[in-house]
């Protein structure tokens, strides 16, 4: 599972950021909404992919999770500041994630 764990949260954080610089309506929109421009919605995808990389390199695999790390507490913080508390479910399972395996790194 130790092993399982940082190639999956990859992944997802590869996904993510590939959604965010692909950047459908819905994406754009929601940046728009919580008053983030587009920079910052590049900024993250590109963020989300270099975690994502550094989370399948053992070496590197902490700096991975300090990233995903801060990534994922200013979705929290979004998440809070616009009362949005039926979704920090994903974000908390995958914050506790990342934290596990910075644990093991």
């Amino acid at each position: 599972m130790a092993d399982i764990l940082p190639v999956l949260l990859a992944v997802v954080l590869a996904w993510a950021g590939s959604l965010n610089l692909a950047a459908p309506d819905f994406i754009r929109e929601e940046f728009r909404a919580w008053g983030y421009s587009d920079r910052l919605r590049i900024l993250v995808g590109a963020l989300e992919w270099i975690a994502a990389a550094a989370l399948l390199i053992q070496p590197l695999r902490l700096i991975g999770c300090a990233i995903a790390a801060t990534i994922l507490a200013g979705v929290l913080v979004t998440l809070f500041r616009h009362r949005a508390f039926m979704r920090l479910e994903y974000p908390l399972v995958l914050l506790t994630l990342v934290l596990l395996v910075a644990q093991g790194a």
